[in-house]
């Protein structure tokens, strides 16, 4: 029998304190997250960290039929929740995340904190469900930052196809830059991006190590700790560099659209200075000026929800959040009815802006959204 300091949980726990993240994410490989909910969070969680987005999928898919199969464990909220959230953001099949609605529909009724998961699943995957029949396929949507946001929100909305899951994570993808940092990282071809000589290792308040950029213009808050600081940093290097190689493919792609999160311009008073400059920055990677580029404000005060169009190729549009205190990469936040609606704005400039531009058609006359 496995004593309970040798099983594949608290061995994944100690290899990850120890900084071999890698060891840990294969310590609970075959585990049965059915049988045991911590492991099947754990791992789920160790994934992301690892940011290895095709064990991600598959892990998550496994999951989600071990699930089918076994039925919702008692007092397992935070593994099903977090199986839910994560079905959604590894854009996995609209019937698999339907499976997982009815296997847990009854387990949410029992605990408030599964139900609010549930709902706001239920609710994104009922738009996603219904955007085919509107409007065809997904689109090629490329964060370019400056936060973790244009990542996250279109893919659990039903725009991002599951393949790009893993081929369009960026550089920018899941990290914190300015924009005159990003330009600047587009301008040299990332080529200094993440250079040793750049960068230094900072502590945050919340006593977490990670690297940022000397000029403050990048910082890398979803690769801490040891494993990913370890050898001067070598190992989020070369996830940069590989982001890097993603991203130039994903920019010849004929459909993309580049999202721009957290700008604190307030067009039309304040003119984007930096525009000009971003887009022959990605010319240099698209191939062609004119990029297709939306960038949303979410933080000017007394400010409407509103989009401008600011020439052909370009929508610049206030997306409030709900209340200066909103943060919306907390799950919770996210998935309560302000938080939803919130989303829900997001994706409708979004999808408008894809309409103008064409990548999108619509098929039909939709219900209301």
């Amino acid at each position: 029998m496995t004593t309970p300091d040798a099983s594949p949980l608290r061995l994944a726990a100690r290899l990850r304190e120890a900084g071999d993240l890698p060891a840990a994410v294969q310590a609970l490989d075959g585990i049965d997250a059915a049988a045991d909910p911590q492991a099947g969070f754990a791992q789920l969680r160790y994934l992301f960290e690892l940011q290895d987005y095709v064990g991600l999928q598959q892990a998550t898919r496994r999951q989600l039929a071990a699930l089918s199969r076994a039925g919702a464990p008692p007092d397992a909220t935070q593994w099903l929740a977090t199986l839910l959230r994560f079905a959604e953001r590894c854009c996995l099949p609209p019937a698999e995340i339907a499976a997982a609605l009815d296997c847990t529909r009854l387990a949410a009724l029992a605990q408030p904190d599964l139900m609010l998961a549930w709902r706001a699943a239920r609710r994104r995957q009922t738009y996603r469900e219904a955007l085919p029949t509107r409007f065809g396929g997904g689109v090629s949507l490329i964060s370019l930052g400056t936060n973790c946001l244009p990542w996250h929100l279109p893919g659990r909305w039903g725009l991002r196809r599951m393949a790009d899951f893993t081929a369009l994570f960026g550089p920018f993808s899941l990290a914190g830059h300015s924009i005159p940092g990003m330009i600047a990282a587009l301008e040299d071809d990332f080529a200094g991006y993440c250079a040793l000589e750049g960068t230094r290792i900072v502590t945050t308040p919340r006593g977490h190590t990670m690297a940022v950029r000397k000029d403050r213009s990048a910082h890398w808050n979803h690769n801490r700790g040891p494993y990913w600081l370890g050898q001067d940093a070598a190992p989020l290097r070369a996830n940069l560099a590989a982001k890097a190689d993603l991203f130039r493919a994903a920019c010849r792609r004929p459909d993309a659209v580049f999202l721009l999160a957290g700008c604190q311009a307030e067009y039309p008073e304040e003119s984007l200075d930096f525009l000009p400059r971003l887009d022959a920055a990605l010319a240099r990677f698209t191939g062609h000026a004119g990029n297709r580029i939306l960038i949303t404000n979410q933080t000017a005060r007394r400010r409407e929800a509103a989009s401008h169009q600011v020439d052909a190729t370009t929508t610049f549009a206030y997306c409030p959040f709900p209340g200066t205190d909103y943060v919306w990469h907390d799950d919770e936040a996210a998935d309560s009815p302000a938080g939803q609606a919130f989303e829900h704005g997001y994706m409708l400039t979004l999808i408008r802006s894809l309409l103008r531009w064409g990548v999108l058609h619509r098929l039909s006359v939709p219900a209301q959204a």
